[in-house]
């Protein structure tokens, strides 16, 4: 049974480990990173799923989600007055 440290074991010869190390930019670490999160965010907003599931324009996307965040915070406030004219009163 192996133990998974910057990289995969592979298995172990006379009590070592032999291990191989993941051969992968920095870049590339981080970009996928962001592109996995920048699809996530995508696919929270309604109608915001891309096509295959690609995330199409990033500014467009985050223009999509500033609008989104708009239309929740007018609905909290809408709640909120519709709360306090017809929720307890003491």
């Amino acid at each position: 049974m192996g133990i998974w440290r910057r990289g995969v074991v592979v298995g172990r010869t006379c009590g070592r480990k032999r291990v191989r190390k993941m051969i992968m930019s920095t870049e590339n670490r981080h970009g996928r990173s962001i592109e996995r999160k920048l699809r996530r965010l995508q696919n929270m907003i309604p109608g915001g799923a891309g096509a295959a599931g690609q995330v199409v324009d990033t500014d467009a996307l985050f223009q999509r989600i500033a609008v989104y965040i708009c239309l929740l915070e007018s609905r909290v406030k809408l709640l909120q007055n519709v709360y306090a004219l017809f929720g307890p009163h003491d």
